[in-house]
């Protein structure tokens, strides 16, 4: 049998935190969730030193710095340092908004797609894939 995906989540909304965690889990994954950039990154790096890196990380566009301060595109910061870790690390960008430049922007730093908060099955669809693609 085959391992369960492992999938770190980065959002700092309580709610949809716990909603995406659970249909994760619901589809069969291994689920980390983080509520800032400090504690998603911190536990990206805790996967590599371990025998069960990360998968794949949804990382929230938006939400308080690696200071804890707000900060609008903050999730771009995360993701610039996780591909500086472990370069092509597939990632999703979440935004609750048709944030255009800040998609591209997080397109360009190294996300593989990006799904607009709440539109579960599309993200489902666009993990399922991202794993295919990189199988």
């Amino acid at each position: 049998m085959t391992k369960a995906k492992k999938i770190l989540i980065v959002d700092d909304e309580p709610l949809i935190l716990r909603s995406m965690q659970k249909t994760l889990l619901r589809a069969g994954y291994q689920v980390v969730p983080a509520s800032t950039c400090s504690l998603g990154l911190d536990s990206f790096k805790a996967g590599l030193d371990s025998d069960e890196p990360f998968d794949m990380a949804l990382v929230d566009l938006n939400m308080p710095d690696f200071e804890g301060d707000e900060a609008s595109g903050a999730g771009l910061e995360l993701i610039s340092r996780i591909q500086e870790l472990q370069p092509g690390f597939p990632m999703i960008v979440l935004s609750a908004y048709d944030e255009v430049a800040k998609v591209k922007e997080a397109i360009t730093r190294g996300a593989r797609n990006y799904c607009v908060k709440g539109r579960e099955q599309t993200l489902l669809d666009q993990i399922h894939t991202i794993f295919k693609e990189i199988e």
